[in-house]
């Protein structure tokens, strides 16, 4: 049996199987991007890992089977909408930044079926890079930003906001109120003031973090409460609670959260408290409290890195006061890194080598993602990390400054600086939930299609010829009975790239196959929506970055090495289809003319015009015209001539006015009865042929075909042999390594080698770590490159 006859009817039925229903998955998930590298250049290929998360377990998640990847510029315009497959919350991929985009800051956004639904579309949290044309161009970037950041420090609007502890204050509490001082877009501003009572001082304040402080206070009634600070304004007090319940953190260390519980009244009152973390209760506690009382929370009953949400109710389970804390922030991977040399030559062959332990410091089984670069492409602004993405982006609201600050070790402060930011930016006045809208799915992981009819057909389940160019495979598909399809995300896999189905009905039934685009319904519910994004300043200029080759060497702006990059994935379908409708259009070439032929039958223009038998006598070969080929165009029409005059040429004369053309003078010969006719004010010359301008949905439709968008084919990271690495040319290369997928053996041990191209500078190597159940890990080590001294 022909082998090909089982693969299409096994993929046949495959599609059919899996297309039957569509499971119903709500919000549960999160998508974090690894770049690697956060500046491209135009031109390149842009690397990339996807890690999908569940929201509450932070575990990997299979819950969906395809990515959704898109990057926008920060006028919100989408240059890039590709599919990649997910493989038990793992994808990986590039993109190709093109050499057409502009240069500035772009947002790259991934969205699944468990991650993207309708209750899920208010805020976005992309991954922020920066696309210029070349690095160097950074240090004239960076110098703009720093004057601009200065300017808005000038001229800009400052904000000074007050954040009491558990959402309110209430006379006779004592209460902590953490403070936040920004500038422009939200950047943080060094302060310094005094609190005043009745116009009198009781307290001094200063930023501790980012603009952010604290103070403690116990309010008095009748008293009036302002802040003044040094520059001279003056914040008043949000309002004073008469009475009531408050909560304060008191501890937060390795035994568990203490918590002061406070009531204004003398009288003893029941309390409730509820801490849930990513969701999910954790912890409660209940009591009775007349004046104060403590509650402990033991760190056992958190088991996860993250912020709890505490809520304290009364007595009859109304919330009154809520307050955020982070726990476990040792809860992580620990990954330790190191290079066989601390410094290389160009060229030289390196190896880092790299193990990952748990908590405790046990060795553990995980998975690598592995990125060496040139320290220049480091987006300062944007840059983030897998454990700042996932326990505080994804967590926290708004834009946040400097997120990784909080999870470097080297901070002494971080854990201060950490609960301050829940004081403030993780800060909210409780007020009740309402009630949540319907909430529905909006992507699918498969490709979704209908067949349509005009004429009825007599069967029910109809056939649909498939075609994948990427991989010359060809196969069929059954609908059901109301002629809807599934491919489903498996079969995918296997054949990457764009789909192309056509129908096996007659022309009379005059069938049509439309295929859901899963980016318009992206598109039309993300938009103007706001972006969460990460802010940071430029900490350095580049210009303290040295790129240098040998000194009689020349640097390029650019090499290219043939069949080692390769070019940007084209669709061999979609030219072949092109050239159809080149041929449906009717125009053809002559040989008349060798070097530079005619072009027949476009827009009027003929060498050959049909209504002349005389000229249309054409017996050679009639070829079809390529896109972009140059050719003469040219119009005969009918004439009449004048006799010659005073030695000079006839010339003719067309027999009707047209104000479009003008006539060229003819030979010599007065039996003339044709004559070339050209475009007003345009010499005989060379027309580069654009073919039938339709567009690509134009071009479906007049073949019957749709158009299915498949899996984004997969580029190999290219790695360089011992041949490249001993050629003179020079090699540019600021991308050393790659590798999305690696997994440490029993030891928790990795081994990671490069080799070094001829940039000379400061190299980084950025690592981050995942066990699949919860736990993450990241690691950022450096080496230089240095010209040989020999």
């Amino acid at each position: 049996m022909d082998t090909k006859k089982i693969w299409s009817f096994i993929i046949a039925f495959t599609a059919l199987f899996f297309g039957n229903g569509q499971k119903t998955v709500h919000a549960q998930d999160f998508i974090y991007i690894m770049p690697s590298k956060e500046i491209a250049e135009t031109g390149e290929d842009f690397f990339f890992k996807a890690y999908q998360m569940d929201k509450q377990t932070f575990a990997l998640s299979d819950r969906s089977r395809t990515l959704y990847l898109q990057v926008r510029t920060a006028s919100d315009s989408v240059v890039w909408s590709e599919k990649y497959p997910l493989v038990s919350g793992r994808g990986n991929g590039h993109i190709y930044i093109g050499t057409d985009w502009p240069q500035g800051e772009y947002f790259i956004e991934g969205y699944t079926q468990s991650s993207f639904t309708s209750d899920s579309t208010q805020a976005i949290r992309p991954r922020r890079i920066r696309v210029v044309d070349r690095v160097t161009q950074m240090d004239s970037i960076s110098n703009q930003a720093i004057k601009k950041d200065s300017d808005q420090k000038i001229n800009s609007k400052h904000r000074f906001d007050l954040f009491p502890e558990g959402g309110h204050l209430i006379y006779g509490i004592n209460s902590l109120v953490a403070f936040k001082a920004t500038y422009g877009n939200g950047m943080p501003e060094e302060v310094a003031g005094k609190v005043l009572e009745d116009g009198k001082k009781i307290a001094t304040i200063k930023t501790l973090h980012d603009g952010m402080g604290w103070f403690s206070i116990t309010p008095k009634s009748g008293k009036e409460y302002k802040v003044v600070l040094d520059d001279g304004r003056t914040i008043s007090f949000p309002n004073i609670e008469s009475k009531g319940l408050s909560l304060r953190v008191s501890k937060n260390n390795a035994k568990g959260l203490f918590l002061v519980v406070s009531s204004s009244d003398n009288a003893p009152q029941t309390f409730s408290i509820s801490a849930k973390q990513n969701g999910i209760e954790c912890s409660t506690a209940k009591g009775i409290v007349k004046g104060q009382q403590i509650v402990k929370l033991p760190a056992d009953y958190f088991t996860l890195q993250g912020i709890v949400e505490i809520t304290l109710y009364d007595g009859v389970k109304r919330p009154v006061a809520e307050r955020l804390a982070f726990v476990n922030p040792e809860k992580q991977l620990t990954i330790t890194t190191v290079t066989n040399q601390l410094q290389y030559n160009r060229r030289d062959m390196g190896k880092v080598s790299i193990k990952v332990t748990d908590t405790i410091g046990n060795p553990i089984k995980a998975e690598l993602a592995v990125s060496i670069f040139d320290k220049a492409y480091l987006y300062q602004p944007g840059h983030e990390n897998i454990l700042s993405h996932c326990f505080l982006s994804e967590q926290i609201r708004g834009n946040i400054f400097n997120p990784t600050y909080y999870f470097d070790t080297q901070n002494e402060d971080r854990l201060k600086a950490l609960d301050l930011l829940m004081m403030t930016q993780g800060w909210r006045n409780y007020v009740w939930d309402k009630d949540k809208p319907t909430d529905f799915d909006l992507l699918s992981d498969g490709i979704e299609g209908k067949l349509t009819t005009q004429r009825e057909v007599s069967l029910k389940t109809q056939v649909i010829n498939t075609y994948a160019p990427q991989v010359d495979t060809s196969f069929v598909l059954l609908t059901d009975s109301s002629g809807k399809f599934t491919i489903d995300p498996l079969l995918m896999q296997h054949i990457p790239g764009n789909i192309y189905l056509s129908d096996l009905l007659i022309d009379k039934y005059k069938a049509n196959i439309s295929v859901v685009n899963m980016f318009d319904t992206i598109n039309e519910y993300r938009r103007n929506n706001p972006h969460y994004i990460i802010n940071n300043h430029f900490i350095q200029t580049y210009n303290s970055r040295r790129i240098k080759f040998d000194e009689n060497a020349i640097l390029l702006k650019e090499v290219v090495v043939n069949d080692k990059r390769g070019t940007i994935y084209r669709d061999k379908e979609q030219g072949f289809l092109d050239s159809l409708a080149v041929l449906q259009s009717g125009e053809w070439v002559c040989d008349c003319d060798t070097v530079m032929p005619y072009l027949n039958d476009y827009k009027g223009y003929s060498h050959h015009p049909k209504w002349s038998p005389q000229l249309d006598n054409y017996h050679g070969t009639r070829r079809i015209p390529k896109r972009g080929e140059t050719y003469q165009l040219i119009i005969i029409k009918e004439s009449c001539i004048i006799p010659d005059h005073n030695g000079q040429p006839p010339l003719a004369l067309e027999k009707y006015k047209s104000s479009t053309f003008k006539p060229t003078r003819a030979s010599r010969t007065e039996r003339s009865d044709f004559i070339f006719w050209l475009p007003e004010g345009e010499p005989r010359r060379g027309f580069v042929y654009p073919g039938p301008q339709y567009s690509e949905e134009e071009v479906l439709e007049k073949n019957g075909i749709g158009k299915a968008q498949g899996y984004y084919p997969k580029r190999e990271f290219y790695q360089p042999d011992s041949a490249y690495l001993a050629s003179p040319i020079p090699d540019p290369r600021t991308l050393l390594q790659w590798q999305p997928e690696v997994i440490t053996d029993k030891n928790g041990m990795a081994e990671i080698p490069f080799a070094a191209s001829d940039v000379n500078t400061e190299f980084i190597g950025i690592v981050e770590a995942i066990d699949g159940n919860g736990l993450m890990g990241y690691q950022i080590f450096s080496f230089r490159v240095f010209k040989h001294t020999f």
